[in-house]
């Protein structure tokens, strides 16, 4: 019997030319007498070929599948996303824009004419839409006009008598971008499904605003499936008095979602229960939590987070059987959302509420919905660009590491650009500590894109919005400044020295077109500038042999920005980088004609 062959494998070729190597050398080596034409032509090298083929193909898709699986070496876009999301990012494909408009309307007077007749001034209903140019902004926020920090002015008057018919009063309300739009989903033939996932649209969704069934059942958003209790805002009745404009109550959430985007479009994701199943309707008191522990020392039956103060089992319920009506704010993902200062100026629709509208004249009621009327006395300012891969990966990280609570710089950075979209957005984040400051007295300079991509400062309704929404992260000693970071323009120039054989335009359209690659990403707020890489980068350059000069120019006038620095001042002793202030950020605003060099 003969003896078996120890043949030894090598595992480390896993491209063509390597694998059809090795199985060349397998095939002389063992098999010497039985096959000996390795020619092009023969059928044998038709076998090798189509083997190593195959070996290179599973190689190629195990290392990209490996790859995919982790956060640092994904390359699919929707793949890091997810893995963002698995760091507890809530990725949005589409930032709003944000801002404020003032609103106007006209009431008439008391019987003497001295005031409004304050029967007759409404309050404005979040969810009024209106328009500027090609886009739609919706009201995030009710507007009371009763409200006494509003503006009252004498705006009619009688011709005979001259006394005061009707008042003007200008309030003012907060405003996002998009479109409000309602869909149907038809799940009255469809059986219970656990985990049930419903498509809703494209990725130009920014937000849902609320879902209902048929029979009046509202859905809720939470951040998690496990988040079993929202809280309601209610309007404080008192707020004239107390300065609180809406009160929040706690609220089991037995029907919830969360919302799901990828480059496919949007999801609403449910839970695992069942209308059928016995949903919890009441909330654990805190103060009697530790009642139940039964003479145990120890907590493991309930936690004292006020969002999981439910005894269920269940992630919400799952809709079947049902119609399900959705509304939702969508951006068009094919223009800018921004809109420049007194360009909203549309109503579109319109909802009021009156105090006792039983006792008031229809007629009136329906002139002074009539009279609405919207500017908006500053820009408003969003961008439709997306996040880079790195930029996601980045910011999830460092969410990660945030845990829910703001103690370092990256931690603040991290909450402000977590921030959902419909608060508005900020394209950088910079946050400086003041060591001189006996407390704790951050800085966060913030600056944010408009529709072209082009840096622009940050509407104050954003930063208003940054500092409630950061409020509940950041520790008692600490006080946050939120401010505007100093845009400097810039511009680049070169002399570099190319091979004669090579056309020196081509060479010169090349240079440039690298430089403006590698300024392609925006720089962050006080990241220097190393000449080194602009030398490198241009050495890199077919058709250059020698790179004699690099050097960073300010860009002033309009329509650059109107700060101004001294580039050169900040120069190292070296000459071989900028060093950015903390408080500024470069742009190169116009690549095209801010990139100029010389090729000799």
């Amino acid at each position: 019997m003969p003896k078996k062959k120890n043949i030894p494998i090598k595992y480390t070729s896993r491209d063509f030319e390597s694998i059809k190597v090795d199985l060349i050398d397998h095939a002389q080596r063992y098999y010497a007498d039985t096959y000996k034409d390795f020619s092009i032509a023969s059928f044998g090298s038709l076998v090798l070929d189509s083997v190593s083929y195959v070996g290179d193909i599973l190689s190629f898709y195990l290392d990209y599948q490996a790859n995919e699986s982790f956060m640092d070496t994904s390359i699919e876009t929707d793949n890091v996303r997810r893995h963002a999301s698995n760091f507890g990012y809530k990725y949005a494909n589409t930032a709003s824009s944000f801002g404020v408009v003032s609103l106007f309307i006209i009431v008439p007077s008391n019987s003497d004419g001295s005031a409004p007749d304050y029967a007759y001034i409404p309050t404005l209903k979040m969810g009024a839409e209106f328009k500027g140019g090609d886009n739609f902004y919706v009201l995030v926020e009710e507007v009371n006009f009763a409200d006494p920090k509003n503006d009252i002015v004498a705006a009619r008057f009688d011709s005979s008598t001259g006394q005061t018919t009707h008042f003007a009063i200008r309030a003012h309300g907060s405003i996002v971008s998009g479109e409000v739009g309602n869909i149907t989903v038809n799940l009255s033939s469809e059986s219970y499904q656990r985990f049930k996932r419903i498509r809703i649209g494209g990725t130009d969704v920014t937000g849902v605003i609320n879902v209902f069934d048929e029979e009046g059942n509202e859905y809720f958003e939470v951040d998690c499936l496990t988040q079993e209790v929202v809280f309601l805002e209610t309007t404080n009745r008192n707020a004239a008095s107390d300065g609180v404009r809406s009160i929040l109550k706690p609220f089991v959430a037995a029907r919830r979602f969360t919302v799901e985007q990828d480059s496919t479009g949007t999801y609403l994701q449910f839970g695992n229960g069942s209308e059928n199943d016995d949903q919890i309707t009441g909330l654990i008191d805190p103060s009697r939590v530790s009642t139940v522990l039964h003479g145990r020392r120890n907590i493991s039956s309930y936690t004292f987070d006020p969002t999981n103060l439910v005894k269920s089992g269940k992630l919400g319920i799952s809709p079947s059987g049902k119609i399900l009506t959705i509304r939702m704010r969508i951006n068009d993902a094919t223009q800018g959302s921004s809109a420049p200062a007194e360009t909203i100026t549309q109503v579109v629709s319109r909802d009021f509420t009156f105090n006792d509208l039983g006792s008031l004249v229809p007629a009136t009621t329906e002139t002074v919905r009539q009279t609405l009327e919207v500017s908006n006395p500053s820009a408003v300012i969003g961008s439709n660009l997306e996040l880079t891969k790195e930029e996601v990966r980045q910011r999830a990280k460092s969410y990660y590491a945030m845990q829910g609570r703001a103690v370092t710089s990256t931690d603040y950075e991290s909450l402000v650009y977590s921030m959902p979209p419909s608060f508005g957005s900020v394209r950088r984040c910079s946050v400086i500590n003041d060591p001189s400051s006996a407390s704790r007295r951050l800085t966060m300079y913030v600056v944010s894109n408009d529709s072209d991509g082009l840096l622009v400062e940050t509407p104050q309704a954003v930063k208003n919005n940054i500092k409630n929404y950061i409020s509940k992260y950041v520790p008692i000693n600490d006080n946050v400044d939120i401010e505007d970071v100093k845009v400097i323009n810039f511009g680049v120039e070169f002399t570099a020295i190319s091979s004669p054989s090579f056309n020196a335009s081509s060479v010169m359209a090349d240079a440039r077109f690298r430089i403006q690659d590698y300024f392609s990403d925006q720089l962050h707020i006080g990241e220097p500038i190393y000449l080194s890489e602009i030398y490198n980068v241009l050495s890199k350059t077919t058709g250059i042999i020698d790179v004699k000069k690099v050097k960073i120019y300010n860009k002033t006038g309009a329509p650059y920005s109107e700060e101004y620095m001294d580039i050169e001042e900040v120069l190292s002793r070296d000459g071989t980088y900028y060093n950015i202030p903390k408080n500024v950020i470069l742009e190169l605003k116009y690549p095209n004609s801010d990139i100029k060099g010389v090729i000799k």
